[in-house]
């Protein structure tokens, strides 16, 4: 959750559902099982039937210079990019992630997980941007191209068409202006009826949408693996009213410094007393009988924002020592809710320099708090990254 939107990014994202890459054949036998390896019970994901508690990691891949979407259908990246992102996914398993949340990223990040023996989950965002009307038939119509995009890309590197997707998430954060507008187009859309998905009787528009976009989403899965994956859809504290019970799980972008400037009345946390753990628990109650997994948490240390300390810590201005102790103290804030979340995705590995032009990503400004999100910084030269205090503490957590 931003409180200033990377408007930008979608709007290009959502542009970016061509592929150009030559697809590698996959095997025509379908799995005879519906089950997805990944199902869930009233407050935990299981793995293989066991509980799994996501430790994940937010990793959007590039070097300086270079822009997510423009990498993103490259047939062949750079070299240099391959081997960074080899080392990033080492680094990430060596820090105890067990999960990792892509959005679009090059097919060689596919490739790489596919090549690993650690099993690392995927969690993959597939884009919906934020149009005048989300009903609109042509903007549906382009929504599920770009996730036929993307699920298509994934299929390419595993033929037996197992990939470990734990879950495609929907969406991520549409703007209110988009759900605000689509509601007042449509009065007469109350419900949806899917294959798969199923809303009541009394559903706003933009509810019906999602659940069109996750009923599609299962249906054309299935075409790939024989089996039904789970989908959810990334909420944000500006939004508490939507209602995403059809869906498989609740997922929800959850950052402390949001709670006391969108809802600065949230009731204290249960076990903490912190009002982070309170909205917490205020979200898996909207749904108590489906888990709640924490999409996005984390703080920004850029160096030129107003510094506000804890509990809550800032929209940026943090130093590297107070991202630490804030990033941990909202992992056990999330642990220890009164009923069990279902684990959490930290924003992100590294800084965003990308945001949000070209000439933008050539250098880290320090005057935008989006750009400075990262566990480890990226060198000037681009060559290499060094891991800040936060990376070695959730380490030692994550390994325990």
């Amino acid at each position: 959750m931003r409180i200033l939107p990377a408007g930008i990014f979608a709007l290009l994202l959502c542009l970016g559902f061509s592929c150009t890459e030559k697809e590698k054949p996959i095997s025509a036998v379908l799995p005879t099982s519906n089950e997805s390896r990944f199902s869930c019970t009233q407050h935990e994901i299981l793995r293989d039937k066991i509980p799994f508690q996501v430790k994940g990691v937010v990793y959007v891949p590039f070097l300086p210079g270079q822009l997510p979407w423009d990498i993103e259908n490259a047939t062949n990246i750079p070299q240099a990019l391959k081997t960074r992102i080899d080392s990033d996914l080492e680094n990430l398993h060596s820090m105890g992630a067990n999960t990792i949340r892509l959005w679009g990223p090059p097919a060689y990040v596919y490739e790489a997980l596919q090549k690993r023996t650690d099993d690392m989950a995927i969690v993959q965002t597939l884009w919906i941007g934020s149009p005048g009307d989300l009903q609109d038939p042509s903007f549906k119509e382009n929504t599920k191209a770009g996730f036929r995009t993307v699920i298509d890309r994934i299929y390419r590197f595993w033929p037996k068409r197992n990939p470990p997707i734990l879950a495609y998430l929907a969406g991520n954060e549409i703007s209110h202006e988009s759900m605000a507008a689509t509601n007042s187009k449509h009065p007469e859309i109350h419900s949806f009826l899917g294959q798969y998905v199923r809303t009541g009787d009394n559903c706003t528009a933009t509810e019906a949408f999602l659940a069109e976009m996750v009923d599609y989403i299962k249906t054309y899965d299935k075409t790939k693996s024989g089996k039904i994956p789970l989908v959810s859809y990334s909420n944000d504290i500006r939004e508490p009213g939507l209602n995403t019970g059809f869906m498989d799980f609740q997922s929800e972008n959850a950052y402390s410094y949001a709670v006391p400037f969108y809802r600065p009345n949230t009731k204290p946390g249960s076990v903490s007393g912190t009002q982070f753990q309170g909205w917490i628990e205020e979200v898996k109650a909207r749904v108590p009988s489906k888990p709640l997994l924490i999409t996005e948490t984390g703080l920004s240390v850029s160096p030129m924002a107003g510094h506000v300390g804890p509990p809550a810590y800032g929209y940026g201005g943090n130093t590297e020592t107070e991202q630490a102790d804030g990033i941990l103290s909202n992992l056990q804030d999330i642990e220890t809710t009164a009923f069990p979340t279902a684990g959490v995705c930290i924003h992100e590995y590294q800084d965003a320099w990308w945001k949000y032009d070209t000439e933008d990503s050539k250098t880290q400004d320090p005057a935008d708090i989006e750009e400075w999100f990262g566990l480890v910084k990226i060198e000037e030269n681009g060559s290499s990254v060094k891991v800040r205090p936060v990376f070695d503490r959730i380490k030692t957590r994550w390994s325990r």
